[in-house]
């Protein structure tokens, strides 16, 4: 009798190391797997330090692991699934945002293109005044040039 007593004893010291492995991993404090917040049967295995399969000897254990894991699996969705909508949100507003300043820009471009233009159509105006008045006063040179210009004297010549 004394035997079953010590296997129950050692089987209750097994069951609440897997209860703490099971907290350590869902708490996110892990010391014997790696903390990537995977949860499964193994890694509580493996965190209780337990040989290969032997979760599965404490089957009421695996249904309230697997009830946890489930649970958790179906919040952490949740939780994803809140953050991609918020995400997808954030995308959905700096798209609208560079848009606004793509238009902005092509504006920007389009009144810069017109003052140029104007710039350039004044500049046009000005070299062709500039050109007429060259030939203006090349036409009265070569007219002052055929007229002969006698001086005039004023007062008494000595």
């Amino acid at each position: 009798m004394s035997i079953q007593n010590t296997s129950s004893e050692r089987g209750e010291i097994t069951k609440q190391r897997l209860e703490d492995a099971l907290q350590r991993l869902i708490d996110g404090n892990p010391e014997r797997t790696p903390n990537d917040g995977k949860l499964n049967l193994s890694r509580i295995n493996k965190e209780a330090g337990l040989s290969s399969g032997g979760i599965y000897y404490y089957s009421d254990f695996v249904e309230k692991a697997r009830k946890e894991i489930n649970s958790l699996k179906t919040k952490n969705a949740s939780l994803t699934y809140k953050a991609g909508k918020i995400s997808i949100d954030r995308l959905r507003a700096q798209r609208d945002k560079e848009r606004e300043l793509k238009e902005r820009y092509r504006l920007q471009r389009d009144d810069i293109k017109k003052f140029c233009d104007q710039v350039i159509a004044r500049n046009a105006n000005l070299e062709f005044s500039l050109y007429e008045a060259l030939e203006e006063i090349e036409a009265l040179q070569a007219e002052l040039n055929k007229v002969k210009v006698v001086g005039i004297e004023r007062g008494k010549q000595s």
